[in-house]
């Protein structure tokens, strides 16, 4: 079938790609058959697809649910999530609005300004993309995003219970092009919080759901799973 080179057409393979851009690693690809084109051709409506194809790098990196969190006795601890939803990729652009994209893991009733001595980290970069699957670098969607913030913060009140926290935690988004009239939105949400240490010792932790959608993918999600330590810092979990 001859089609011209740029024109999204009936029949053609686009490839969904998931992949650890800091160590090089590609962890997953899919598939899809495009089966009906808008007479339109507004992309953002939808593309009617479906999956024909998921290939997994490994065994463990479709294990995303299966991470294991420690015991939390919130009584003991009153750990706090001060936001578990936001969005920090609508209408194909990153929302720049710290206020609206940050969240914190701390004591309940306490406030970020109330922790000293944080440190700074991030994740490694991950990138999901979409391009052709003969004309490959034809992409047509593509973002590479991070999980950062500060970590290992120490109470600078003395009614704070002892630990390490996380005044700040936020996705940066590195880099985002969307071609054509297609539309990306991506939202993360927080695991309430696990205390890993003692209640005279807290380590906090939480899981951190990054969730990409492509509006013509048949609304399939694709999820990117993050952990939020406060000891240790930020790290990419894995691909669903």
């Amino acid at each position: 079938m001859n089609q011209p080179e740029r024109t999204v057409y009936q029949g053609q393979k686009l490839v969904a790609v998931l992949e650890d851009v800091t160590n090089g690693q590609t962890l997953m690809k899919r598939e899809y058959e495009v089966l009906e084109v808008p007479e339109d051709g507004n992309f953002e409506q939808g593309l009617k697809t479906k999956l024909v194809d998921e290939q997994w790098v490994t065994p463990q990196a479709q294990e995303l649910h299966t991470l294991q969190e420690g015991k939390s006795d919130p009584a003991k601890t009153a750990l706090e999530v001060t936001k578990f939803a936001w969005e920090f990729i609508k209408d194909n652009k990153a929302v720049s609005n710290a206020k609206d994209t940050t969240t914190s893991v701390i004591i309940k009733d306490t406030d970020p300004l109330d922790y000293e001595k944080a440190r700074e980290g991030k994740s490694v970069d991950v990138r999901f993309y979409v391009h052709d699957a003969w004309i490959k670098d034809w992409i047509l969607v593509d973002t590479t995003s991070r999980l950062e913030g500060t970590y290992y913060a120490t109470p600078s009140k003395p009614d704070i219970a002892h630990g390490h926290y996380m005044p700040s935690v936020h996705f940066n988004v590195v880099k985002i092009h969307v071609g054509f009239s297609f539309r990306l939105d991506a939202h993360a949400e927080v695991t309430e919080p696990s205390n890993l240490g003692s209640k005279d010792n807290v380590q906090p932790q939480v899981k951190i759901f990054a969730k990409f959608k492509v509006s013509w993918l048949d609304s399939n999600t694709h999820t990117a799973a993050f952990i939020a330590n406060g000891v240790n810092g930020f790290r990419f979990a894995g691909w669903n």
